[in-house]
């Protein structure tokens, strides 16, 4: 076979957590009619989820799928310390501590926080925000690269 002709095709980086790719928020501890939990998967940089005062606050992203997650990156504000949990599960439970980080306070503008994923498998990831900086917290964005390795089967 001539493999000169063969076209070379670039794979484009898609956003595994977007709506549009799938993906839903499954859960929020809080809920603002204004700043619903599912903003934060909705690819507009415009829109929020927010915190209701108390924490710890939590949120569970599904993608429905079985995916290698390579690279995460969340942006958010006031928020303190962020912990991070897997599934594979087909379902939400059996979650395992992934990734704990404490997030740098940055009056004014986003905390934009990039996590190279190491053994990032998952069916559903669980964001919990341990502490923030104020009484409210938000998050503008999650974000991973990566790849799908299989849909779910019933």
């Amino acid at each position: 076979m001539d493999f000169s002709k063969v076209k070379h095709f670039k794979m484009r980086k898609i956003d595994l957590c977007l709506s549009s790719e799938g993906s839903e928020v499954i859960l929020a501890t809080s809920s603002d009619e204004k700043h619903p939990p599912e903003n934060i998967i909705d690819g507009n940089p415009e829109t929020f989820w927010t915190t209701t005062g108390l924490f710890p606050q939590e949120f569970i992203i599904c993608f429905h799928k079985y995916v290698k997650i390579e690279r995460l990156v969340i942006q958010s504000y006031f928020v303190q310390t962020l912990k991070i949990e897997k599934s594979t599960s087909k379902e939400p439970v059996d979650f395992e501590q992934w990734i704990e980080k404490d997030l740098v306070h940055t009056e004014g503008q986003l905390q934009n926080e990039e996590i190279v994923a190491h053994d990032g498998s998952a069916t559903y990831l669980r964001f919990i925000i341990v502490s923030a900086f104020d009484h409210f917290a938000s998050v503008h964005s999650v974000s991973v690269e990566g790849t799908v390795v299989s849909n779910l089967s019933s």
